[in-house]
């Protein structure tokens, strides 16, 4: 499991050591928040290894490539988007390497919805529903990094081995950074409706009425294992959630949630927002596995707040 040490990379291998699996544990550093830190102790083995120098999956019968330089809009409407893509380029043609070198029986890798392209993506009150077969169709991709991991889409096709791809929308939930400069829209969201109830504001970044779609953690873990363990496998799928909101929508859940509805949203036109929007089509999903689990936004925007409380 390489990203192991990360949000999504944690809940992963919590999983499949509770379900009986040997888990290596690969991450550039040991992770120190409690939820990702306690994944991280209970796998078989751990390593601490930068993959730009080597990838440790002698012995292994699967890997689960999950490791990414990204982060949130901010993050990618920035000059780090350069950065991001040449990092991700050369973690993926050394992953797909390793795994031909090392015989691996069977590799998973995370692409992203920013694989899709734009051109119907940047209208103000519509979310298309963006399914597989369009992922050449739309345009470019949204940034530099979801060009490359159109990439990672291409090459995982072509490799001569079982290569299986999973292309996450906004996934969300416990262990998920929610401040710095990496820091995505979801916990952002339920920090700033818990820091209302000193302030009466929060912050919004553009007008509000950007439109996504939002995969509680556990939904997204569960399509993961599955894409990565079923025998069946038709190419490349979506593994997001259906039914796109507002961002305005978000943040008044989150107030609620958090005891202040009536708190004022300020928003900031000026900041990046990327795309206007997007929502995600799971019929190729529904057709190969079976109707997946969504979990409602109130229940998981509440456990997501639950988890930032406890933090202090």
């Amino acid at each position: 499991m390489t990203g192991a040490g990360g949000f999504l990379g944690s809940h992963v291998v919590a999983e499949l050591v509770r379900r009986g699996f040997e888990v290596r544990a690969i991450a550039r550093t040991p992770p120190s928040e409690p939820v990702r830190a306690e994944a991280w102790e209970a796998a078989s083995q751990r390593f601490v290894a930068d993959l730009h120098a080597g990838f440790p999956f002698h012995g292994c019968d699967m890997v689960v490539h999950l490791a990414a330089d990204m982060g949130g809009a901010g993050y990618f409407h920035s000059d780090r988007d350069f950065g991001a893509f040449l990092n991700n380029s050369s973690i993926t043609a050394g992953v797909l390497d390793a795994c031909g070198r090392y015989r691996i029986g069977r590799l998973f890798a995370a692409s992203s919805a920013c694989a899709y392209g734009t051109n119907l993506q940047m209208t103000e009150g519509v979310a298309p529903k963006l399914a597989e077969h369009q992922l050449d169709e739309l345009g470019p991709p949204d940034q530099l990094y979801g060009r490359e991991k159109l990439n990672l889409i291409r090459l995982c096709e072509r490799a001569p081995f079982d290569a299986r791809v999973g292309i996450l929308h906004t996934v969300y939930g416990p262990g998920q950074d929610a401040e710095g400069p990496r820091t995505k829209f979801p916990p952002a969201a339920a920090a700033k409706a818990l820091a209302a109830r000193e302030s009466g504001e929060i912050e919004c970044w553009g007008n509000g009425r950007q439109l996504r779609s939002y995969l509680y953690v556990d939904d997204a873990v569960e399509r993961i294992l599955r894409v990565l363990l079923d025998d069946d496998y038709a190419g490349p799928v979506n593994v997001g959630a259906e039914g796109a909101v507002s961002c305005v929508d978000v943040l008044r859940l989150c107030a609620d949630l958090a005891g202040v509805p009536d708190a004022v949203i300020r928003f900031t036109p000026d900041r990046p927002s990327g795309v206007m929007g997007r929502d995600c089509d799971n019929t190729k999903f529904a057709a190969v596995y079976g109707t997946p689990a969504q979990t409602p936004l109130p229940e998981g925007f509440g456990r997501l707040m639950e988890w930032l409380e406890g933090r202090t």
